[in-house]
């Protein structure tokens, strides 16, 4: 009996060995004994797909159909892998609507709850989860509900060594920086750490132009947030270095229509409504010698993003344009700096009588000149906010 224990034991020990060197074992660092003891297993068994590199998130040519493929089921096992996780942590991924296909829509995992949404949460103009379906589509960024049913996004934004865009969401989120009202950047909710992977958890907000602009006034208040909050960051001394539509969010989440022809929601930008600029990763925070030309940048980037659907109403303040055009003069010492174009905008502004807020925005967006008119009627909710 002792010899064949003997001889298990050394089979035993033998495997373990030789396992070991085919994958050696590490540590993954969590927080809690054992934790880290469970996610150092987990990780071992799926030959660990989170490593302290941010570069597991990098992604190859779009364009190449097999590499776009090949590199969309190594995220999505990385996911996957992170959702027991996150729940863990109080958060639940979206999961794939079918788990088959590789390009399904992701889709709630838990209920959404029935409480009046508040900030830093957005409201909600959804009647079903249905509404809440989205694609997947950024590899550091998911979809989740936190353990009360509010909804949240997930993103990667740094490995050990503290990325841009971790560092300028601490500056933003300071005790100095973050009640500033001035401050319409996205609100952090929380940090989570797993094994040198930093992810950020925010409120999940729509784009700022998901839902058509009903009124003057409301195209007005929108122009208004962005250029006070470009205003801020470089009177911080941060760049933001990105300024594009997709990265202005509103405090809403707001039904998406299935085709560019089919009626879109208005009715939802009430005078409490609030705007925020997200994603930081080309962020420069303190003072370079690039920071003045990122200044610059940024000044032109928002023209082009605000003059997308400000435009529409330039009948209205025809004083607009050209100031949309001096700020995309990039190389000339005439380019309005962004707390100069925030002044400008707000002396046209203010001339505007209450009658001219309450006119209807015609069209959709303007593009090299021309007016989009709206190729549907608005469907109108009410808006508390």
């Amino acid at each position: 009996m002792n010899t064949r224990v003997a001889l298990s034991v050394s089979l035993v020990g033998g495997l373990l060995a030789t396992t070991y060197l085919l994958r050696p074992i590490q540590v993954v660092r969590v927080p809690g004994v054992c934790s880290s003891f469970y996610w150092t297993v987990r990780s071992w068994l799926w030959n660990y797909p989170v490593t302290e590199d941010y570069a597991i998130w990098d992604t190859g040519d779009p364009n190449d159909r097999q590499v776009f493929e090949s590199d969309r089921i190594r995220l999505l096992r990385i996911w996957r892998f992170l959702r027991p996780f996150f729940v863990s942590r109080g958060y639940h991924p979206y999961v794939l609507k079918d788990p088959t296909d590789l390009f399904s829509n992701i889709i709630p995992s838990i209920p959404a709850s029935t409480e009046k949404m508040t900030f830093p949460f957005a409201q909600r103009f959804y009647r079903t989860d249905a509404d809440a379906e989205t694609y997947f589509f950024s590899p550091f960024v998911w979809p989740a509900r936190d353990r009360l049913g509010r909804d949240v996004i997930l993103k990667a934004i740094s490995g050990p060594q503290p990325s841009k865009e971790l560092r300028a969401f601490r500056r933003l989120q300071s005790d100095a920086l973050r009640d500033d009202p001035r401050n319409h950047t996205i609100p952090v909710l929380d940090y989570v750490n797993f094994n040198g992977q930093m992810f950020v958890v925010m409120p999940r907000w729509n784009g700022a132009t998901a839902a058509d602009f009903a009124k003057v006034g409301e195209l007005v208040r929108y122009g208004r947030a962005f250029l006070e909050a470009v205003a801020f960051l470089h009177e911080h001394n941060i760049s933001h270095g990105d300024i594009l539509l997709q990265n202005v969010m509103t405090d809403a989440l707001i039904p998406k229509a299935k085709k560019t022809t089919d009626p879109r929601i208005a009715g939802v930008r009430g005078p409490k409504r609030r705007y925020a600029l997200i994603d930081f990763e080309t962020a420069i925070v303190d003072y370079s010698p690039e920071l003045l030309t990122a200044f610059k940048k940024d000044v032109r980037d928002l023209a082009s993003a605000l003059e997308y659907n400000l435009r529409c109403i330039e009948d209205v303040i025809p004083e607009i344009g050209p100031l949309f055009d001096s700020m995309k003069e990039f190389d000339s010492p005439a380019q309005p700096s962004a707390a100069t174009a925030l002044s400008r905008y707000e002396e046209i502004c203010g001339s505007l009588s209450a009658e001219d807020l309450e006119l209807e925005v015609p069209g959709r967006f303007w593009l090299e000149g021309k007016i989009t008119y709206l190729p549907a009627p608005s469907v109108y909710v009410s808006d508390t906010a």
